[in-house]
């Protein structure tokens, strides 16, 4: 199923529920925020809700099956979810049991995954053979954000229903809306994912730092070696919480480095543009040698920083 907007998603499952073409299962792929689970839940809904009329774009929400699914007690929503990190086998065959039976309210039965790319390897070749003879009048609706992690085998045998992300103009004015100042709302946009949702959530988390870290490198031309070694004693963080401050250093590096390298473009400043793509490329490299190797993020922001002196 071709990319669009939660909306333009929906009205196509809708209208395969009416024209009786609704497929055995559907992978719904997308980053976070996107609105994935979201539809999933209303398509589910939309599929055991018997007051709605067939050409229906919408679950009626008063029928008997439509006040069970609000309770979250529809005896025909089979919902299946992560056990600690991982789906585990069991709670795949649980869920083959279940929609083997015959159906509590004389209608589909649907399963729903979330984060389906949690799948051991073992609960993804158990949920293969549902995909490949699926009991009559079911329907299972995987969710996840890593589409590709999961078996190409079960990839091939679902509709792949994909979720866009929204542009970053659009989730910074979401952000604006919503009473964020424009400059945190951009840094924001850049850099908090692919939907206001996720930029919200990066926002809390992560924000305060990365606007100090932005306002740093808006600076680094006339900063000091003193001054970078002062700003990179930051990083030296005990165990994880030193590599997740570098993380956020090498994502704020990027989309610093970008900007500059779009306006050195439009400005025709030759010079300029290569410096910022040089910058871009070295937090790329080093985001990737600091997932490969030990590495001392207090050191590796150091040895960017001075680079940017050069």
């Amino acid at each position: 199923m071709a990319a669009g907007g939660s909306g333009e998603i929906r009205a196509e499952l809708a209208r395969a529920r009416g024209s009786g073409k609704v497929h055995g299962a559907y992978l719904f792929e997308g980053p976070p925020g996107a609105g994935k689970t979201a539809t999933a839940l209303w398509f589910a809904q939309l599929l055991l809700c018997k007051g709605a009329p067939r050409d229906a774009l919408e679950p009626c929400g008063r029928c008997h099956d439509c006040r069970l699914f609000a309770t979250g007690a529809h005896p025909d929503l089979h919902p299946v979810e992560a056990d600690g990190a991982w789906i585990k086998v069991d709670a795949v065959r649980d869920l083959r049991a279940a929609l083997g039976l015959v159906a509590n309210e004389r209608g589909r039965r649907v399963g729903v995954i979330r984060g389906a790319e949690r799948l051991r390897a073992e609960a993804a070749n158990a949920l293969l053979k549902t995909l490949e003879e699926p009991p009559p009048d079911t329907v299972l609706l995987l969710v996840t954000s890593a589409a590709e992690a999961l078996p190409r085998t079960l990839r091939s045998r679902a509709v792949r229903v994909r979720f866009p992300p929204t542009s970053e103009r659009a989730i910074a004015a979401a952000l604006e809306a919503e009473g964020m100042p424009a400059a945190d709302a951009a840094l924001a946009s850049q850099l908090g994912g692919a939907s206001p949702t996720a930029a919200r959530a990066w926002a809390e988390e992560s924000l305060e730092s990365a606007r100090d870290m932005y306002a740093f490198l808006e600076q680094s031309d006339s900063a000091s070696v003193s001054d970078v070694l002062d700003f990179a004693e930051g990083f030296r963080r005990p165990g994880d919480e030193g590599r997740d401050l570098a993380r956020n250093f090498l994502d704020v590096q990027s989309a610093f480095a970008r900007a500059r390298a779009e306006a050195a473009a439009e400005a025709g400043d030759t010079r300029g543009l290569e410096r910022w793509l040089r910058a871009f490329e070295s937090a790329s490299n080093a985001r990737f040698e600091l997932e490969r190797r030990n590495l001392n993020p207090q050191l590796l922001v150091e040895s960017l920083l001075l680079e940017l002196r050069t």
